[in-house]
C-alpha cells in the first residue's frame, strides 16, 4: 500500500512536476508512493501460511537431497531461470540460439545479435546475484546498481537510477496518463531504496515472505529507466540464496511466473492500493503475490529436482556410450565427458583449457566423443565451428519452453514416482542409446535415459 501524489504531465517535453491549481485535469495523473517496508511484516491467513510453509518445506527437502556435492544441472537451472525472466519481458530468443551465442561470445569473442545478447546479460545478472549472495555481503544501493549494470551492458542507463518519471504499460507511445502503474517521483527513489536495502539486510522474518515483499516493493519503486523486472527477479534469487531458503544453485522461480504472467502482473498491481501504512488492507493487498511466489517456489523445486535427475541419467547414458566405443575411464575423452553438463559446447581450444592438456590430446578427446555420438559439430556465428552436446541442448530447450512437450514428464507438477519398471522393459532410441521404456500414462514408452538397476529415471520409473 501507499499514497498517491498528484502530478502534471507536460506532453511537449515529456516531463512531470507536482500538480498546481489550474493545471488541465486531462494532463494530471497520480504517481504511487509505497509506504516504507522496514519493520513491517504482513499478516497472512491460514491458506497463505500453508502455501508458504509447503514451499519452504520443499526447499528444505531439496537442500537435504542435494547435500553439499556438485549440482549436475546448475548450468541448465541458471539458464532456465534467466531465459524465463527474459521471456516475461517479451525477449524471446530460442534456447539453442542463446547457448550458441554464449559460445560465440565466450569462445570467439564475437558479439551475438541483440536479442541473444540481452538474454546472455540476463544470465549474467542471475550469476551476479548468486555470487553476491554466496559472498555473504549485505545488499547496498550500489550493489543493486551493479546488478542493473550487468543486465544493461553498454546501454547509457546501465547502473543509473532514473532521474525522471517512469511508468508501466500504456503502449509504445503511452504516458503516465494512460499507464497501468506509475512509479514514485524520481526524487523519492533514493530514500525508498535505502529503506528497501535496510529491509533486505535486516534478515528478520520468513525468508519467502521477505523475498516477496522486497520484490513487489522494488517493482513498485521501479528505480531504473528500464530493466526493473529482470533486476527485481535477480534480487529474489539473491534473497532466496542469502537467507538459505535454497543453499546452492539457482531456483528457477521465473519459469513458473512465466507460465502465469497475467496473474503475476495482477498480483503486483494488487499491492498498489491507497491506504494507511498500518491498515489491515495492506496485508490483504500483499497476500495474492505472496501466495503466487510460494506456488512458484514449489514448482521451481520440482524443476530443480527433475533437471538434476535428468542430467545424472544423461551421465549414465554417456558412460554407457563411452564404454561401447571403448573410451577408457582414464582417458582425456572420458574426463571431458564429466565436464559436459557445465560446458555443453566446446572447441578443441576450450577442451584444452578444461583438461589442462595439449592441443593434440584435446582434439583427440573431442573427436572420440563425436564418434560416440555424444558431441555433434555445429556452427556458432558465420565462420566458427563448435561441438555441441545435443542431449544438453534438448534439455535446455525443454526447460526454457513456455509449454513443454506434453509427453516430457520431467516437467509434471507432481513428484509422485511412476510405476516400477521391470528390468527387461528398456528399449533403445534411434541412436541406439538405452532408454527407460516404461509405459507412460499416455500409453507411450518413456524415452528418458535408463538409470542403473535400483534407480529411477527422471520421470520416476523404477528399474529393479
Amino acid at each position: 500500500m501507499g499514497r498517491a501524489e498528484r502530478r502534471y504531465w507536460d506532453s511537449r517535453t515529456n516531463t512531470s512536476r507536482a500538480a498546481r491549481t489550474g493545471d488541465p485535469e486531462g494532463s494530471q495523473f497520480d504517481a504511487f508512493v509505497p509506504h516504507p517496508i522496514l519493520g513491517w511484516e504482513p499478516t497472512l491467513d491460514a491458506r497463505a501460511w500453508e502455501r508458504v510453509s509447503n514451499a519452504s518445506d520443499s526447499c528444505r527437502d531439496l537442500n537435504e537431497e542435494r547435500g553439499s556435492g556438485e549440482l549436475p544441472a546448475e548450468w541448465l537451472l541458471e539458464r532456465a531461470e534467466s531465459i524465463a525472466s527474459s521471456t516475461i519481458e517479451e525477449i524471446r530468443p530460442s534456447a539453442r540460439r542463446v547457448a550458441r551465442a554464449e559460445a560465440q561470445l565466450k569462445l570467439f569473442g564475437e558479439r551475438p545479435p541483440d536479442t541473444e545478447m540481452q538474454a546472455l546479460r540476463n544470465i549474467g545478472v542471475t550469476q551476479h546475484a548468486s555470487g553476491l549472495a554466496r559472498s555473504g555481503a549485505e545488499l547496498t544501493v550500489e550493489s543493486l546498481c551493479a546488478m542493473h549494470a550487468t543486465l544493461m551492458g553498454d546501454d547509457p542507463i546501465a547502473g543509473q537510477l532514473r532521474d525522471r518519471q517512469n511508468w508501466v504499460g500504456g503502449g509504445a507511445l503511452g504516458s503516465p496518463l494512460t499507464a497501468r502503474h506509475v512509479g514514485p517521483p524520481a526524487q523519492l527513489v533514493p530514500g525508498l531504496l535505502d529503506d528497501l536495502v535496510a529491509y533486505v539486510n535486516a534478515v528478520d522474518g520468513p525468508p519467502l515472505v521477505r523475498a516477496a515483499v522486497a520484490h513487489v516493493q522494488f517493482e513498485t519503486i521501479h528505480p531504473f529507466p528500464d530493466g526493473n523486472g529482470r533486476t527485481g527477479r535477480a534480487l529474489m534469487q539473491f534473497m532466496l540464496m542469502r537467507e538459505c531458503l535454497i543453499r546452492r544453485g539457482t531456483l528457477p522461480v521465473s519459469s513458473a511466473l512465466m507460465l502465469e504472467k497475467p496473474r503475476y502482473f495482477d498480483a503486483l498491481d494488487e499491492f498498489r492500493v491507497i491506504g494507511p501504512a498500518h491498515d489491515d488492507a495492506r496485508s490483504r493487498s500483499t497476500q495474492p503475490w505472496i501466495e503466487m511466489l510460494a506456488e512458484a517456489t514449489s514448482h521451481a523445486c520440482v524443476l530443480h529436482r527433475r533437471l538434476n535427475a535428468h542430467v545424472e541419467a544423461l551421465r549414465q547414458r554417456w558412460a554407457a556410450r563411452a564404454a561401447d566405443n571403448r573410451i577408457r575411464p582414464s582417458s582425456s575423452a572420458f574426463k571431458l565427458l564429466a565436464l559436459l553438463p557445465a560446458h555443453p559446447i566446446v572447441t578443441a581450444g576450450s577442451a584444452k583449457e578444461l583438461l589442462s592438456t595439449n592441443e593434440r590430446t584435446a582434439r583427440h578427446a573431442v573427436a572420440r566423443l563425436a564418434e560416440a555420438g555424444i558431441l555433434v559439430q555445429r556452427s556458432a556465428g558465420k565462420r566458427n565451428r563448435v561441438f555441441e552436446c545435443s542431449d544438453m541442448m534438448d534439455a535446455f530447450t525443454e526447460s526454457a519452453r513456455e509449454q513443454p512437450a506434453a509427453n516430457l514428464s520431467l516437467f509434471t507438477s507432481s513428484d509422485a514416482p511412476g510405476p516400477s519398471l521391470p528390468a527387461g522393459a528398456a528399449s533403445a532410441d534411434r541412436s541406439g542409446a538405452v532408454t527407460c521404456g516404461a509405459i507412460t500414462r499416455r500409453g507411450n514408452k518413456c524415452r528418458h535415459p535408463r538409470p542403473r538397476p535400483g534407480g529411477r529415471c527422471p520421470a520416476g520409473h523404477l528399474v529393479r
